[in-house]
């Protein structure tokens, strides 16, 4: 059941893409240690194989860089729609990211 925003106040949907964008960026250190299990996949799988590690490593290597690519797609695909939703969000609350503030530098 789709939650009914249609007598939410400018404030109500600022406040919300405001909890929606911590949850984005608390979801983007899961999206790093994502990107990090790919790094250490495949330097673990190189040395299993081809540094003479040994082949447990080598399978560990593989194992953990095809999670770590699994886990960051999927974390990606996620954080990507779900500030696409804070934009729509704060577009409905006629808030302009896009907009320059004042005092913002021209440089």
């Amino acid at each position: 059941m789709a939650l009914d925003t249609s007598n939410w106040t400018r404030e109500d949907l600022v406040r919300e893409a405001k909890l929606q964008t911590d949850a984005i960026q608390r979801l983007n250190v899961w999206l790093r240690i994502g990107y990090s299990l790919v790094a250490v996949g495949f330097i673990l799988g190189y040395w299993g194989f081809y540094g003479g590690g040994g082949t447990g490593f080598g399978v560990l290597g593989v194992v953990l860089l095809v999670l770590g690519a699994i886990v960051s797609a999927v974390l990606k695909v996620g954080t990507t729609n779900a500030k696409r939703n804070v934009r729509n969000i704060l577009a409905a609350a006629g808030v302009d990211l896009d907009e320059k503030g004042e005092g913002a530098s021209n440089s």
